[in-house]
């Protein structure tokens, strides 16, 4: 079905959206959770450990690409904004993001045999700026859509939650089935294109879900005037309250990413675990995960999203930082840290990405105008770019500490300065940065109260 004019059926309809269709809307999170964490995860240990690639040429690897949907992310979802189809305006390109992430995920990981690094660092860049386009292509369209069917400021809380939950399951997929899919597939380069594999088939299987699950759900058609990039930029700038919480989750992204980064050195290097106790990791944090999300979403209601952002930054910062006493041999601790960092995590997630269409909403207000694409364009920029920037530290800080790059998965016996390299870059870092952001939030204003004033002062009066 289009996108079309509101009716009281379609507004009761948005209002009231069914289990099965948050399940089958949320179900997409799992693909955009693998392409958003897997290769912050693993690629750029594929790249100095597998390819002998330097690690700051690495993270310039990852990074290039991310720098290219700064700009394309804004301009998608312009585009998305303003189209008009049998389809509606996002269906389209949900679709074709899919398509498109599966494809270009495999490749990734199907890495010719080049001779030379500068080929295959070259190879890695395009292939990456590929899936990181498909990936634009999806997640804003993705993004936007919800912060259309989501009803009020309770309600997008909600229907943030279920993608939340989609996205453990995601995680839990493409972090914690990573080293056994790499076994299974035969170790090395060959075990890493089989995981490739899986991981693109599964990506294109659950992104596929939201744009059959959206299919019978009526939105508004709304017509606006195609905007300048400028005009875009001026837009985002003129709303306060989402610059200031832009700015803050833009540092957030940044630490979590080198944490991410840092997490297949700290096994390989410094915990020397096995594959069993990453999954064991990865999967009492998905269940911790599972479990927070009524906790988190009841002390939203109850507090207010800005002091449960609070709180839950400092317990993850806390957890990170116990991760500076990690030590071989140390099973139970590693899954212990799991645990805090899914329960921590899943409360900064749903209070910054349900504070998103709340900054929406009173740009609507104040301008009168839907411009969700404009907003959730430069918030997956905001991501992303985050995410490439972690890697990017990451390799520059193991780079200036001494550490060595192999091929094959050849194990290299690293300096002192090389194992404080890695803790300095996992920990020290991300905490820093989390602080960095609390200081800049404490700006933040918005909450039900003030929207629920706003609405009142902008609605017309009585007859």
């Amino acid at each position: 079905m289009t996108d079309q004019a509101p009716t009281p059926e379609a507004n009761r309809a948005t209002s009231s959206l069914s289990i099965p269709f948050q399940l089958g809307f949320g179900a997409g999170q799992i693909g955009g959770s693998i392409l958003a964490n897997t290769p912050a995860l693993i690629l750029l240990f594929f790249m100095t450990d597998m390819l002998a690639i330097p690690p700051a040429l690495a993270g310039l690897a990852v990074f290039l690409p991310k720098v290219w949907v700064i700009v394309f992310d804004p301009l998608m979802g312009r585009i998305s904004d303003h189209t008009t189809s049998r389809w509606g305006r996002r269906r389209p390109f949900i679709l074709a993001g899919a398509l498109g992430c599966g494809a270009g995920f495999y490749f990734l990981f199907d890495v010719p045999a080049f001779d030379t690094v500068t080929a295959r660092f070259i190879y890695m860049t395009v292939m990456f700026t590929v899936v990181s386009t498909a990936f634009s292509i999806f997640s804003v369209p993705y993004l936007a859509k919800a912060g259309e069917l989501a009803p009020d400021y309770k309600g997008r809380t909600t229907i943030m939650a279920y993608r939340i939950a989609f996205q453990s399951i995601g995680i839990l997929i493409g972090i914690g089935l990573i080293r056994y899919l790499v076994e299974w597939g035969g170790g090395g380069l060959e075990g890493y294109t089989f995981m490739g594999a899986v991981l693109a088939a599964t990506c294109t299987i659950t992104m596929l879900s939201p744009f059959f699950a959206s299919r019978a759900v009526p939105t508004e058609s709304v017509t606006a005037p195609l905007m300048p990039i400028r005009e875009q930029v001026r837009t985002a700038l003129d709303n306060k309250p989402y610059l200031t919480i832009a700015a803050a989750v833009t540092l957030y992204w940044v630490a979590a990413s080198c944490v991410y980064a840092g997490l297949p050195y700290m096994f390989s290097y410094i915990v020397h675990g096995s594959a069993g106790l990453f999954f064991d990791m990865a999967l009492y944090m998905t269940l911790a995960s599972f479990v927070a999300i009524p906790a988190w979403t009841w002390l939203a209601g109850r507090i207010g999203k800005k002091p449960t952002y609070y709180i839950s930054t400092f317990a993850y910062c806390a957890t990170v930082l116990s991760w500076l006493t990690a030590a071989p041999d140390q099973d139970s601790m590693v899954v212990l840290r799991g645990i805090f960092v899914g329960l921590t995590n899943t409360g900064l997630l749903m209070t910054a990405v349900s504070m998103l269409p709340d900054t929406i909403e009173y740009d609507r207000i104040k301008t009168g105008l839907r411009r969700e694409g404009i907003f959730s364009g430069f918030w997956m920029a905001i991501e992303k770019a985050g995410n490439a920037m972690g890697a990017l530290v990451v390799g520059l800080v193991l780079s200036m500490m001494g550490f060595v790059e192999s091929a094959g998965g050849a194990p290299v016996e690293q300096t002192e300065s090389a194992l404080n390299g890695i803790l300095v870059a996992f920990a020290v870092v991300p905490v820093l940065l989390m602080l960095a952001g609390l200081v800049i939030l404490k700006a933040y204003r918005l909450d039900e109260e003030t929207l629920r004033t706003m609405r009142q002062d902008a609605a017309p009066p009585s007859a």
